[in-house]
């Protein structure tokens, strides 16, 4: 009777164990196990900014190293989440200096169909970027490109390289056009034509200049976008002989054009008929 009593007791105690030991593993396993939380993928990076060449943008009749310049552009680039779109919380860029922390510039792309971006909901987000420098700086720029998940955690960064340039080309004058002699006799005045083209374009010209004999320095007037036109008067008349004339030209970086001179002989001989 003892026996089967003792038997008993075994019985349940190893029950009671086994419930317990259960039971113990099934709360362990539940604290050690947390979800994983998946970051966007972003790829397919874009920007309309390579290489600026400050010299071409102009703020004032001429450029200073001090002049504060506004540089736009546009970005794009393809985000992805494994989760589907709506884990997407936000798609940003920033501009720094290359080697830098500063941050001279930053903003969002969207995936909206409003311009720049182009579809909606096609994964590609879209956006204009804008920084501003001074005109002195000259170097390497990093464009970076990113996206956040819902939770705030950070995919992975596409990094473009922007190149800031100073290029400036100076004006040229060519074409020059003036009779080599001029009679009192015949007329009081005559025209004189030069035609000046600057490469950065014609807005980068800053002034046409005429260097009298006397070593005055006249500012000219375009006739059209290219062509110069001036018309000397003689009156009173001026003392007869050979007179040099002398065209030059200033872009907005107060760089130089190649000089152009005109030789013109005024005579007072009779006309005849």
């Amino acid at each position: 009777m003892r026996q089967l009593l003792f038997k008993k007791y075994v019985i349940l105690f190893v029950i009671i164990l086994s419930i317990s030991s259960f039971s113990g593993c099934e709360k362990k396993s539940d604290s050690v196990i947390d979800p994983i939380q998946s970051v966007p993928v972003v790829m397919d990076a874009s920007s309309s900014l390579t290489i600026i060449n400050t010299d071409t943008m102009n703020i004032g009749n001429e450029r200073t190293p001090d002049d504060l310049l506004t540089i736009h552009g546009e970005a794009s680039l393809r985000v992805s989440h494994p989760q589907g779109k709506k884990e997407i919380s936000a798609v940003k860029y920033s501009i720094r200096e290359d080697q830098s922390l500063s941050v001279i510039g930053e903003g969002v792309l969207n995936d909206d169909g409003i311009l720049p971006d182009r579809i909606a909901n096609d994964d590609i987000y879209s956006g204009y970027t804008q920084f501003q420098i001074k005109r002195v700086l000259v170097g390497k720029l990093v464009l970076s490109l990113w996206s956040e998940n819902s939770t705030g955690q950070v995919s992975n960064t596409a990094l473009l390289p922007l190149s800031i340039v100073r290029l400036n080309h100076a004006p040229v004058i060519s074409n020059l056009n003036a009779p080599s002699t001029v009679n009192l006799a015949a007329t009081t005045s005559f025209n004189i034509s030069v035609t000046l083209i600057d490469p950065d374009g014609q807005e980068d010209i800053k002034s046409m200049l005429r260097f009298t004999p006397s070593g005055k320095v006249l500012p000219l007037s375009p006739y059209n976008d290219s062509i110069y036109v001036e018309t000397v008067t003689l009156v009173p008349p001026p003392p007869l002989g050979p007179y040099n004339f002398r065209f030059r030209a200033v872009d907005r970086s107060n760089d130089s054009s190649n000089v152009l001179t005109q030789t013109i002989v005024i005579v007072n001989e009779a006309v005849v008929n």
